[in-house]
């Protein structure tokens, strides 16, 4: 008798925290992945910086000054469309977690409510 009580227990805590783990293993791998993504995006800023550096460095007249002037226009160009989209692909990160998470919420519902039913 003890021990169909302790496997009722145990199945009925296993059913509870089962969607406790589901959206920790959804949290961790959203989080491994948008970390993955800032690196990623923070390491192309820093080597944009250090091409913009250079190429300041190698101005030694006015000729090569206004070449590296005349440069910077596209230089902002791509920068500005490179921001745009790390903006977007962080937002979709996001907006996939929050899909995921709801669809879990839902599904977490819905068989607490087939159980107590």
């Amino acid at each position: 008798m003890y021990q169909e009580i302790i496997e009722n227990y145990t199945t009925q805590v296993e059913k509870f925290f089962a969607p406790v783990q589901q959206f920790a293993r959804l949290s961790l791998s959203n989080g491994e992945k948008l970390y993955a993504l800032q690196t990623e995006i923070t390491q192309s800023y820093i080597d944009f910086g250090v091409e913009q550096m250079k190429a300041l460095i190698e101005v030694k007249d006015p000729e090569s000054l206004r070449a590296f002037v005349s440069r910077q226009a596209e230089a902002v160009k791509t920068i500005s469309e490179k921001m745009i989209a790390d903006t977007q692909a962080v937002a979709e990160l996001g907006s996939k977690f929050n899909a995921e998470s709801q669809q879990l919420a839902r599904e977490s519902v819905n068989a607490a409510l087939s159980l107590a039913a």
